[in-house]
C-alpha cells in the first residue's frame, strides 16, 4: 500500500525512468517513486504511459502496439488492474524477503492474472511456450509479469540473486534481485538512494553538536 497521495508534478519522461530491479516484475512493482514518503509518483499514471513503460521494460515487444481503451469507464478498470497487480506484487516480494507467509489477499490477485496467463500459453513450433493473446490485448503486460513473478521467486529460492529492499526505507521502498558477487547490495542505487545517504551522513558529521551516528 501506499504511505503517501499522488503528487501534482508533471511526470518525468518514461525514457528517464530508472529500471533498477533486475526483474521485470520488480520495476513494475518499482513504478512508484519513492512509495513511503508524503507525496509519491506514479510512474504508470495514465494507460498510454503504462503502454510506453511495457515496450521500454520489455512487458511486450518494443514495436508492439496494445489496443487503450477509449472511454473512460473502461481506461480506469484498466488503470486499477495495473494498481491492484502493482500493490500485490510489492507487497508479495516485499513479504517474502522479510521471510513471512505470503499476505492471502495478494495472492488472490497475482493467482487470478497468472490463471489468465497461463490460459493463454501456448507451445510454438520452434518448441517454445509463449503467450498468444488476442491482437493488442491491453492486458498483455500484466499476464508477462504475472509470469515473471512467478519466475523470480524461483529463482530467488534457488538462490540465483537475493532479494532485497532498498536500504532507504522511510521513503523509497523499492526492491532489487541482488547479482553483486558479495551478495551485499543495499540501496536502489548508488547514484540515487545512496548517494543522498552519503550526503545525509556527512552533513551529520558537520553538524556542530553531531555525533556523526
Amino acid at each position: 500500500m501506499l504511505a503517501g497521495d499522488m503528487t501534482d508534478i508533471p511526470p518525468r519522461p518514461i525514457a528517464a525512468i530508472r529500471l533498477d530491479g533486475g526483474r521485470l516484475c520488480i520495476d513494475f512493482a518499482n513504478s512508484i517513486h519513492d512509495r513511503f514518503a508524503p507525496a509519491v509518483e506514479d510512474y504508470l499514471a495514465t494507460p498510454e504511459r503504462y503502454a510506453e513503460w511495457a515496450r521500454r521494460t520489455g512487458a511486450i515487444d518494443a514495436e508492439e502496439e496494445i489496443a487503450l481503451p477509449q472511454s473512460d469507464a473502461d481506461r480506469a478498470l484498466l488503470m486499477a488492474d495495473i494498481r491492484a497487480l502493482r500493490d500485490a506484487v510489492h507487497r508479495l516480494l516485499a513479504t517474502w524477503i522479510d521471510g513471512m507467509p505470503l499476505p492471502a489477499e495478494a495472492l488472490r490477485t497475482a493467482n487470478a492474472w497468472l490463471l489468465k496467463a497461463r490460459g493463454d500459453q501456448a507451445l510454438s513450433s520452434d518448441g517454445e511456450l509463449q503467450l498468444r493473446t488476442a491482437p493488442g490485448d491491453a492486458s498483455l503486460p500484466l499476464k508477462h509479469i504475472a509470469l515473471d513473478l512467478v519466475e523470480t521467486l524461483t529463482m530467488a529460492r534457488a538462490g540465483a540473486f537475493r532479494l532485497g529492499h532498498c536500504a532507504n526505507q522511510s521513503s523509497c521502498g523499492w526492491i532489487f534481485a541482488d547479482v553483486s558477487k558479495n551478495g551485499r547490495r543495499r540501496w536502489c542505487a548508488m547514484e540515487t538512494c545512496g548517494t543522498a545517504s552519503k550526503m545525509a551522513t556527512l552533513r551529520r558529521r558537520r553538524t556542530p553538536g553531531s555525533s556523526g551516528a
